[in-house]
């Protein structure tokens, strides 16, 4: 299981690094996070979806080239604090992923995002209803 392929999940405050390895091969992608969330709140867009859409392609793009595939699987759980569009906190828990059945080790597994928390006293209250705690299994 060493040198099983592997992906690579780091970020800082500014910027998400994900990277494939397999054997000898090696790619990496940086996600400037500040300048793509700015993006999807100026156009009007879904924040949270979008940048899981994004997540998703990364990933995809990062396997693909260090291991020829037909089929990604993905496993993720992803839980809010409140509804998509006025959760102030994400939290991605990837799971598994298999490219073609070959099971890729996972090393920083948990995405977290996390900002100011601008909603009022009762939404803050009641938003336990609303909170998503989901699990997502897709092929990419």
């Amino acid at each position: 299981m060493e040198n099983a392929p592997s992906l690579i999940i780091k970020s800082n405050r500014t910027t998400l690094f994900v990277a494939a390895k397999n054997g000898d091969n090696y790619a990496e992608h940086d996600i400037q996070v500040k300048f793509v969330l700015g993006y999807y709140w100026n156009k009007g867009l879904p924040v949270v979806e979008k940048f899981i859409e994004l997540i998703e392609s990364v990933i995809k793009r990062a396997v693909s080239q260090v291991f020829s595939h037909d089929v990604l699987a993905i496993e993720y759980d992803i839980s809010t604090n409140d509804s998509l569009e006025d959760s102030s906190s994400v939290n991605i828990y990837l799971k598994s992923l298999k490219a073609d059945n070959i099971e890729f080790k996972i090393v920083g597994e948990v995405i977290a995002l996390g900002g100011i928390d601008n909603r009022n006293t009762i939404s803050k209250i009641t938003s336990f209803r609303r909170k998503i705690n989901e699990s997502i299994k897709k092929e990419i």
